[in-house]
């Protein structure tokens, strides 16, 4: 385990069930939003942690997950879900917003854990992690090898090992580190569903 995993394996402790993060570069903040539905600028700026509880607030009110916090991390803007997100895995929006440069994802849930990354509105490489699996990366994409003795050293494990690797490689694709000082910063509050009660 190099020292960036070990680092992440830190900052995945800061989510819950699901883990939604998503990396553009080639988009400035407001074109990302606008990806991701979301309308005007709420005006609103929130942490991860803020971001959790106004993200529940709003899902109870939406009756699903519709929030995200946005921002500046070096060229690319980095967009962190809260519990249930799952947005930014989406392929058509992976597609939208790598379509003048790239983007990565990192998804974890319940029941499927994923990275993606997206070149030119190309899928590049897609893991899949497989739980108690002697093979636990399915890669498929048009370079599925791409990340080479990366992931061949991935030996598996729990949903959180994950977590921790695909955030390494993010920040092996992007040069760029998630900070706890970047989660734990005000952030653009996105919010893709009209709540008039909220």
């Amino acid at each position: 385990m190099n020292e960036a995993e070990e680092y992440y394996r830190d900052v995945v402790g800061y989510f819950d069930e699901t883990m939604c993060v998503t990396w553009c570069e080639g988009l400035d903040l407001d074109e990302v939003a606008v990806v991701f539905g979301s309308g005007r600028d709420t005006g609103r700026r929130f942490d991860v942690i803020e971001a959790e509880n106004e993200g529940f607030e709003a899902r109870e009110v939406a009756g699903v997950a519709c929030s995200a916090i946005a921002g500046a991390l070096g060229s690319w803007v980095v967009v962190v879900e809260p519990t249930y997100g799952d947005t930014g895995s989406d392929h058509e929006i992976l597609r939208d917003l790598s379509a003048r440069g790239r983007a990565f994802n990192v998804y974890s849930g319940v029941n499927s854990h994923s990275l993606d990354y997206y070149v030119a509105s190309r899928p590049v490489t897609i893991l899949q992690f497989r739980e108690l699996s002697d093979d636990p990366l399915i890669r498929q994409g048009d370079e599925p090898y791409l990340f080479g003795e990366l992931a061949d050293s991935f030996p598996g494990g729990r949903p959180s090992d994950f977590r921790a690797f695909a955030l390494m490689l993010a920040e092996h694709v992007t040069r760029v580190r998630l900070t706890h000082d970047w989660l734990f910063d005000k952030h653009r509050w996105l919010l893709w569903e009209d709540l008039d009660d909220y």
